[in-house]
């Protein structure tokens, strides 16, 4: 399967179909009629959005960028279990800090909450959409974006960016491949991030197409002096056992599916 692809609808897809149906329901809810004309589309015909629109959902108000599967990212349904846990969980931590943000879903509905919310988005037009969508829904106060992503040093590295589903823009280290070029920092290196008291609960999501264990590595620091801790983490590229050995190198974690794709590591 093509990164691309990862999470691209299908018509012929019919173990999907119920996903879909959540998808369509969620829509109808907000009236976002448009948002299914535009699943639709992209379903039967692998059309997307021709003009630059606003749409609310659940997670709030944001702009869908022409040429993007945008209107999927902010739909309820997708990712619908990492998102019924932070939802119920929202008494439980006070942080929240997005690593892969794209444009700015979870970061705004969370910072809309009253969360401090840290995003940590590479992709250029991604970062402008996600600044976009945080002043449209009056979170800025809440949230810190950094243009940039996190890793094991600071280096500039080779992005291949993804034009339709955006979120699955990825660091190509194959020195012969043109691409945006994008800046990657350590998290331990970051003044607003080390200003986090050692004892506030903080959640952390990666969803960083195979990096997860350069990030870790970067940020080994905060994981270690974070007492109340759980990493929300994609497996699927770097593989849940690589990761679970830098977790355990700097904490005690125990591991837990929230879903086909994403793990929750909750420090003890």
């Amino acid at each position: 399967m093509k990164r691309d692809n990862a999470y691209y609808p299908s018509a012929f897809a019919g173990n999907k179909y119920f996903q879909y149906l959540r998808y369509l329901m969620e829509y109808a809810r907000y009236n976002d009629w448009a948002s299914i004309k535009s699943s639709f589309q992209l379903v039967l015909n692998g059309s997307t959005e021709k003009r630059k629109r606003v749409a609310e959902s659940r997670l709030g108000k944001f702009f869908i960028r022409p040429g993007t599967t945008d209107f999927q990212f902010i739909n309820y349904a997708y990712e619908r279990k990492i998102r019924n846990y932070l939802k119920q969980n929202l008494s439980s931590f006070n942080v929240f800090i997005d690593v892969g943000a794209c444009i700015g879903e979870y970061c705004i509905w969370l910072a809309k909450k009253g969360k401090r919310c840290y995003a940590f988005e590479p992709v250029p037009k991604n970062f402008d959409a996600l600044k976009e969508n945080a002043a449209l829904n009056n979170v800025l106060e809440y949230l810190k974006a950094y243009p940039y992503g996190l890793g094991e040093k600071d280096e500039e590295v080779v992005f291949e960016v993804m034009e339709t589903v955006t979120g699955s823009s990825h660091i190509c280290r194959d020195n012969n491949k043109k691409g945006e070029k994008i800046s990657i920092k350590r998290l331990d290196d970051l003044l607003n991030i080390n200003k986090i008291q050692n004892s506030t609960p903080v959640i952390m999501k990666m969803d960083v197409e195979g990096m997860e264990v350069e990030v870790l590595k970067g940020a080994k620091d905060f994981v270690n002096r974070i007492q109340n801790l759980r990493i929300i983490y994609e497996h699927s590229f770097s593989g849940n056992e690589k990761i679970k050995a830098i977790l355990l190198s700097a904490g005690n974690f125990d591991f837990t599916f929230l879903d086909k794709y994403n793990i929750m590591a909750i420090k003890k």
